[in-house]
């Protein structure tokens, strides 16, 4: 198996079938194009010829994992073409040093996207997601942009909704994979696709976990081997905030499963909330929405761990 790193390379396929046929049974390379229009021009060549076909789109920014594997094996299962785009986009770092010291092991993330069957590899450059006549939109996301994890970090959900929409309009995907992680960037996701013509479907897949239980981020890799181990505790806070929800209120589940935290060496609470889950308002009480989600970032080792579960499930 091999990649094909030309910019374009089109396939003319008769009709649906031949296409699921040549795709499944005579896969012999994941394509990568690094220009927009050759990615747009040639997800259009494949809808022409074949109008029934499905792409699913995973936009992500390198250094992937079995977390980003979740995404795309979840694209395959249900598109008939699978694109996953790697692009660190500046425009949601506050920080330059963050930005430049992102990890992009781009020969490893290669290789994991071939092993698990993805279709198209998207390498652009910056030129090509924000051509000089792009000006930088603002998007009305209703306050949440700037609440939980956007209340430390101003700009950065515009910065998330502008790469999206440009990503959209590019590859123009019928469904878009995110990580359930990600919890806000799925929810800001969501309000993006109801402000836009023609958006994708957004399709949320579950956390993927190490074995500990830790959710699987890039960032791990910050960790030292005992720290990563350790740091099964986030998760173990959350378990047992949802079983303590059986015998407790909210407040008091809150109040010992931070207490939890804080009891671990080296751990600091970054936010620890209870939310809802459409608008992201803080919550005391169950009662008080129709679904709701536990978010939190937990400083350890000085790397940001990112986690959440859902306490009251969407009906």
């Amino acid at each position: 198996m091999f990649y094909n790193c030309k910019d374009t390379a089109v396939f003319s396929y008769n009709n649906h079938a031949a296409l699921l046929y040549f795709k499944y049974f005579f896969r012999i390379y994941m394509h990568i194009i690094k220009a927009s229009d050759d990615l747009s021009n040639y997800l259009n060549s494949i809808r022409t010829d074949n109008p029934k076909v499905t792409i699913g789109f995973v936009p992500t920014m390198g250094a992937l994992h079995a977390g980003h594997a979740s995404l795309v094996e979840a694209s395959i299962t249900k598109s008939d073409i699978t694109v996953c785009s790697i692009f660190v986009n500046p425009t949601q770092f506050g920080e330059m040093a963050d930005l430049e010291k992102y990890p992009k092991p781009i020969e490893k993330d290669i290789d994991l996207l071939i092993k698990h069957g993805c279709d198209v590899l998207f390498l652009p450059k910056y030129e090509d997601v924000y051509p000089k006549e792009y000006v930088q939109q603002e998007f009305d996301l209703m306050g949440i942009d700037h609440k939980i994890e956007g209340a430390s970090r101003p700009g950065h959900f515009q910065g998330v909704c502008n790469v999206l929409y440009r990503f959209f309009k590019i590859v123009a995907p019928d469904e878009a994979y995110f990580g359930q992680k990600d919890f806000q960037q799925t929810v800001v996701a969501n309000r993006l696709a109801a402000l836009i013509d023609s958006p994708p479907k957004i399709v949320i897949v579950p956390i993927k976990r190490e074995l500990s239980g830790l959710a699987m981020s890039s960032r791990n890799i910050r960790l030292s081997d005992k720290g990563r181990n350790n740091a099964a505790f986030i998760y173990k806070a959350l378990t047992d905030l949802v079983s303590d929800l059986n015998e407790m209120s909210l407040v008091d589940a809150l109040k010992k499963a931070k207490q939890f935290i804080e009891a671990q060496k080296g751990a600091r609470i970054d936010y620890f909330v209870a939310v809802d889950i459409e608008t992201l308002e803080e919550i005391t009480s169950l009662d008080e929405c129709d679904s709701a989600a536990l978010l939190t970032v937990i400083e350890y080792e000085g790397v940001r761990l990112l986690d959440n579960i859902i306490l009251k499930p969407r009906e």
